[in-house]
């Protein structure tokens, strides 16, 4: 699925969504969350492209959403901070050094490819 196809899919959600809360506007307390996580989802995706080697650079991002350099260049930085706020709360860091600690432990080498799984 293209990123166009996927965009529009979630605003015909969103529009669905906003039929469902004129019945049960009690649910309006959902959207502000969700507007939230629209906002996370944004700075996560800038930051985990500046993390990519041909990723975008912050003036050219800032060309393609119409705002400053500087404002992409903060959104990196609270991308970043979430994306190091997930990889601890999934253990993503304590995962590999459990690895090791098992390996260590059995006395045996680690055999994985240098940047494969």
């Amino acid at each position: 699925m293209e990123t166009e196809d996927y965009v529009a899919m979630l605003h015909r959600m969103v529009e669905a969504l906003a039929r469902r809360l004129a019945d049960d506007p009690v649910g309006l307390v959902h959207v502000e969350p969700l507007r939230e996580h629209l906002r996370d989802a944004m700075n996560t995706a800038i930051a985990i492209n500046q993390e990519k080697p041909r990723g975008y650079s912050f003036g050219e991002l800032a060309k393609i959403l119409g705002i400053k350099r500087e404002s992409v260049y903060e959104r990196a930085i609270k991308g970043r901070a979430l994306l190091a706020e997930l990889r601890t709360r999934l253990g993503v860091v304590s995962l590999r050094e459990h690895r090791q600690e098992q390996l260590d432990r059995a006395g045996v080498p680690d055999r994985r490819i240098a940047g494969g799984g």
